[in-house]
């Protein structure tokens, strides 16, 4: 059986005379999942695992004949299988595409700064912070709730990596992620004596455990389980809206390509510097960074995968934008200096309470949870069906549930008298595989948004 080292894999690499460079990326994860069940009232284990895995990836640069083009290729490499013939398929299939030439750095930077990226209670003892958080789910269940407790999840994960470049760079991090879920439904007689019933699931990410908030992850969950019932449908129109911080996280991050110099080279959508960067803004005006310094957020960090350092942007300031995100790639077929190109998107809060927002017209409709959002990164429109609402009626005074009917909008109108909260959040999401980078957020916990399409 094979058994190669990650040292024999850069050995072999450095051997073949038609291999440029290299970026070689390991990842050991360790991951225990919980799912929790009611019975009886009580809270009980339903699955219980310990996962661990390991993967590992070579990004692998050819020469080709001809003058300014490389080759290059993706591949996964696995030490159980001999190790020539995957460099072998590797090498021969980067020789078969055709990229405009690029350089790594010639060497790597030198001190590079050590970034808070896992929660030192789980890099210590996952098992532990599991048996933590597990009970303090216990406790939050026993709570006497008008709902009943469906279903709970808790995973918690440290990931620890590797990153080697051809120049000589060895760079070591770790990353701790937290994921938990918490589902309540609400049951009751209805008019006619049949039962009814409905479910209402809460979800969160976080990387430290401080973040992960199980109070509001639970009672908001019953909570809104609680008025899941008592429900209408929206009347057809156009609204003012409010959104939580979740929405504006997903929204923002999307966006962000249209700051970057992979959009501006490919011809996509792209807002150069000077411009503005939502047109005829008059609400408050954005202020968004990429800060990859933030503790315990999902982006942070302190080197890309291409050997840069990436240090805090200012991308746009008061609506104005002001720089673009360029990585060493697309920096160098744009012909400009490379800059930060990973990070935690971080937006400036408002001067209104919530409150205020929600008070802030005579009809607001503020969305408590899409089925799912699905924002356009090209068009910047974003739509979905609405799971759970609140209307809320300055003129009456009366606060009605929503649920059913869709939203659409887009961030170039819908954001152009938009108002931001005082109130700040920090956000964080990683793909449902639990790897690969995430995205992170720091900025207004709502936002009032302007003439929404509603359709009931």
């Amino acid at each position: 059986m094979a058994n190669w080292t990650l040292d024999q894999l850069k050995q072999e690499l450095s051997k073949r005379p038609t291999v440029k460079g290299w970026v070689l990326s390991r990842e050991h994860v360790q991951r225990r999942e919980r799912y929790f069940l009611a019975d009886r009232q009580t809270l009980a284990i339903d699955q219980d695992r310990n996962v661990r895995a390991h993967a590992l990836s070579a990004r692998i640069f050819v020469k080709l004949s001809r003058e300014g083009r490389q080759g290059e290729i993706t591949q996964k490499f696995f030490p159980s299988l001999p190790l020539g013939p995957q460099l072998d398929a590797a090498v021969e299939g980067a020789a078969q595409t055709d990229h405009l030439a690029w350089d790594l750095p010639v060497s790597p930077p030198s001190n590079l700064p050590t970034r808070k990226t896992a929660d030192p209670r789980i890099a210590e003892d996952v098992e532990r912070a599991v048996r933590q958080a597990s009970e303090k789910i216990g406790l939050l269940v026993a709570v006497k709730r008008a709902t009943q407790f469906s279903s709970a999840e808790l995973f918690i994960s440290l990931h620890d990596r590797e990153l080697h470049l051809s120049n000589g760079l060895i760079h070591r991090s770790s990353q701790s992620r937290v994921y938990s879920e918490a589902a309540f439904s609400m049951s009751r007689k209805n008019a006619r004596g049949q039962i009814e019933s409905d479910e209402y699931l809460n979800t969160t990410w976080a990387v430290g455990l401080d973040d992960l908030k199980l109070d509001a992850l639970f009672n908001e969950a019953s909570d809104r389980a609680e008025h899941s019932l008592d429900i209408k449908k929206p009347q057809s129109g156009r609204y003012p809206v409010v959104v939580e911080a979740d929405v504006l996280a997903m929204l923002f991050n999307t966006h962000l390509s249209h700051l970057t110099a992979l959009n501006a080279y490919h011809r996509l959508p792209f807002t150069k510097p000077g411009d503005e960067f939502i047109p005829g803004a008059e609400g408050d005006l954005i202020t968004l960074s990429l800060d990859p310094t933030l503790d315990f957020a999902a982006d942070t960090l302190a080197v890309s995968e291409q050997g840069l350092e990436q240090k805090p942007l200012l991308l746009v300031d008061k609506n104005r934008v002001v720089a673009t995100s360029a990585d060493l790639q697309y920096g160098s077929y744009q012909k400009t200096s490379p800059t930060t190109s990973r990070g935690n998107v971080v937006v400036a809060p408002g001067t209104l309470s919530y409150g205020e927002l929600l008070r802030s017209e005579p009809l607001v409709l503020e969305v408590l949870q899409f089925s799912a959002l699905f924002p356009d990164a090209a068009s910047g429109t974003f739509s979905s069906e609405i799971r759970l609402a609140r209307l809320h009626d300055q003129v009456t005074g009366t606060v009605t549930y929503i649920k059913g009917g869709s939203l659409s909008g887009s961030i170039a109108e819908n954001f152009k008298s938009a108002r931001f909260s005082k109130e700040t959040a920090k956000k964080a999401h990683f793909d449902s595989g639990n790897s690969g980078p995430g995205q992170g957020y720091f900025g207004p916990a709502y936002a009032l948004l302007s003439d929404v399409s509603v359709v009931g």
